[in-house]
């Protein structure tokens, strides 16, 4: 994760894809207004999901914990971007449930609240 991570923070598209299954999907927060519905699916939906991540906003992602939930891995994030209205930059804490196979970043669920996410991941709190 933490490789995925860097190339991301570096606009590095072929490594992030790299770090992704070719069926992956990553579903973030509703509380997001650009947020897909059914998420951003596939290497081509990595390609949307970064172009508006790096593209629109700037963002940049932080490791702070990690955790092991079974076959899921819930990661906390240090967040931060540019406002798309005002581009001020902005800092948040982001919360991921992630499901890795084969080395291989299958599905992403990301969350805004801590405590949805550990009941995601199936954690005791």
């Amino acid at each position: 994760m933490q490789g995925m991570l860097n190339a991301f923070n570096r606009d590095d598209v072929d490594a992030v894809i790299a770090s992704f299954a070719e069926h992956c999907q990553i579903i973030e927060p509703f509380e997001m207004p650009d947020a897909p519905v059914h998420g951003y699916r596939g290497h081509r939906g990595i390609r949307e999901w970064m172009a508006n991540l790096r593209g629109t906003a700037g963002a940049e992602f932080e490791l702070r914990t990690a955790t092991e939930a079974g076959d899921f891995w819930l990661y906390e994030l240090a967040s931060r971007g540019l406002s798309p209205a005002s581009g001020v930059r902005v800092e948040w804490t982001t919360f991921a449930v992630v499901r890795i196979r084969d080395d291989k970043i299958e599905h992403v669920r990301v969350f805004l609240d801590r405590g949805e996410a550990i009941e995601a991941a199936g954690l005791p709190e």
